[in-house]
């Protein structure tokens, strides 16, 4: 009997340990987030750690977070994790790196921006619109929460309607997740127009043209753009993926991405990849010299051109800007992003992307015809082909053809309609998709205007 139950104790020790060792992948990749997203919530949005608990954090609500400092840490089972705030960079989670590594960052020549002048607002001007405004705010279903944070409606170069949810206002900054991809495009843009970049050639990354029998060498900032590189890229969230090991665990997020071998032939497949945009990142960085450039440089041609004066684009702990997810901007600066679409790169009477970029960034990608909804790190609702009974494809029928917007986790979107001169900016926190519907409450805005 002693030797059956000593069998079975070793056996449940056993089990523990391989259990161990299979989710602390997982485990290294949760307090990482906790980390990270404590930090930049309670130091960017100056919020206290148990509401960020009660929701960014609430599916990881078991891990220990705690403030010490400028430093964020997590910890679980052994497993301690930590993030370092820096006033200018937003927050940095230490993956590879220890807080002696980054506490002496600098960040010369960024934050100098000054206001471009208050958008003008008339938000008496649509009787109907508020209700519809309010509507965004209210929690219908008992076990799903909408979470909306703040509304900015923009028609005719006027503010129409803004609102915001209690705790927050026009001031703090919010996470735009992976709208962040429409800010690379800019940036992108933005040294094509400089004549630094052409996108029709093979994308600088030295790995790639160490071999001549590498067929990535022939990937270009196109193909990169749009998503259609062929490179192998897991953009699944719950469990231990490429995109979990790439934002939580590693120090170069774009090398992540670039060390991917092709699962498929260049330009056939789309692929919706997050490393694809953190390759981008990489290639800006190697646009520059200095460091201390290649930091200021999207302050300095493009969020303080248009008068977005409270950013935070943070970086991995690498120094890079991690370009696919992690910046933080209040509801005007996001807004007045979708301004600069919506003039066509012109921002009072100043050309800030190359002519013909905004046509460009709304082409729809060869690669995922017939249905033409994704550009260049823009989503589309273009016109589509029927779609059996159902009618057509178009994600949404209410919405016109030409609308196109930025898109991120939570529901975060600034949709740029030109056909009705319309910008639409909604932040919030919605977990569960089934919640909320960026397309029917854009249909309802246009019907109430």
């Amino acid at each position: 009997m002693k030797r059956l139950l000593s069998w079975i104790m070793l056996l449940m020790l056993i089990a523990i340990i391989a259990g161990y060792v299979f989710i602390k992948p997982m485990l290294y990749i949760y307090t990482g987030f906790t980390a990270k997203t404590a930090c930049s919530c309670h130091f960017i949005q100056n919020r206290n750690i148990e509401d960020i608990k009660e929701h960014e954090l609430e599916p990881a609500s078991f891990i220990n977070t705690a403030i010490d400092g400028m430093v964020t840490k997590a910890s679980f089972l052994g497993i301690s994790r930590q993030a370092i705030f820096h006033p200018k960079l937003g927050c940095t989670l230490l993956s590879e790196k220890t807080v002696e590594d980054l506490k002496n960052r600098k960040a010369n020549n960024i934050r100098s921006a000054q206001s471009k002048g208050v958008l003008p607002s008339d938000t008496n001007r649509y009787a109907d619109l508020q209700k519809v405004i309010d509507a965004a705010f209210e929690e219908p279903f008992a076990d799903k929460a909408v979470n909306t944070r703040a509304v900015i409606v923009i028609k005719d170069s006027l503010i129409v309607a803004e609102k915001y949810a209690e705790g927050y206002d026009a001031n703090v900054p919010q996470m735009g997740w992976s709208m962040t991809k429409s800010i690379t495009n800019a940036l992108i843009g933005i040294l094509v127009k400089e004549g630094k970049l052409d996108i029709h050639q093979p994308a600088a990354i030295k790995d790639w043209h160490t071999s001549d029998d590498d067929p990535r060498k022939n990937i270009t900032l196109d193909h990169l753009l749009r998503m259609s590189t062929g490179l192998e890229f897991e953009e699944e969230y719950d469990k231990a993926s490429t995109v979990n090991q790439m934002l939580w665990t590693k120090a170069d997020a774009g090398k992540v991405a670039y060390s991917q071998p092709l699962a498929h032939p260049i330009d056939s497949v789309w692929n919706y990849s997050s490393g694809t945009t953190n390759i981008i990142s990489h290639i800006i960085r190697n646009q520059f010299d200095d460091y201390q450039d290649y930091l200021s440089f999207p302050y300095n041609a493009l969020f303080d051109k248009i008068g977005m004066t409270n950013v935070f684009f943070e970086t991995d702990a690498n120094g890079t800007h991690v370009g696919s997810s992690l910046m933080y901007a209040t509801p005007r600066d996001w807004a007045r992003f979708g301004l600069l679409y919506l003039n066509d790169g012109v921002w009072n009477g100043e050309r800030i992307l190359p002519e013909g970029w905004v046509d460009y960034s709304k082409t729809p990608t060869p690669t995922v015809k017939p249905y033409d909804f994704y550009g260049a790190h823009w989503w589309l609702n273009a016109k589509q082909e029927p779609k059996g009974d159902s009618g057509f494809a178009r994600h949404w029928p209410s919405v016109p053809t030409d609308a196109y917007y930025a898109s991120g986790f939570e529901g975060q979107t600034v949709m740029v309609i030109p056909s009705l001169d319309m910008v639409i900016v909604r932040l919030g926190q919605t977990l569960d998709r089934g919640a909320w519907d960026i397309g029917e409450f854009a249909a309802n805005v246009i019907d109430a205007i």
